[in-house]
């Protein structure tokens, strides 16, 4: 790979990791979008023409495989009209009151 590629590359991946839209993120980093969007499409072709292996815990095309992180205890509220809340365990009990009495108050 270019060093021109692996710029790009790295800038596609700040991308996904942003959250933002792509054109917000091109305005924030000084970005042309048509340039951008030009080399995320060749990326990806480049991507999509490797010899796919099949390995487990390897990307294979398209599919990659995701381990997610251990869940953490959450409480569930249930309301008298018969919605709920659900609060991780570490939760701010004053913002929760104020939330309970706005979904109460609809």
């Amino acid at each position: 790979m270019t060093e021109r590629a692996k710029y790009w590359a790295s800038q596609v991946s700040a991308w996904e990791q942003s959250g933002l839209s792509q054109a917000a993120f091109c305005r924030r980093q000084g970005l042309k979008g048509g340039t951008f969007a030009w080399w995320k499409r060749q990326l990806r072709q480049a991507v999509d023409k490797r010899p796919k292996r099949g390995r487990p815990g390897k990307a294979t095309g398209r599919f990659v495989e995701v381990q997610l992180a251990a869940s953490r205890p959450e409480y569930e509220v249930l309301l008298a009209c018969g919605r709920s809340i659900r609060v991780p365990s570490a939760f701010d009990p004053q913002v929760l009151s104020r939330l309970i009495t706005a979904v109460e108050s609809c």
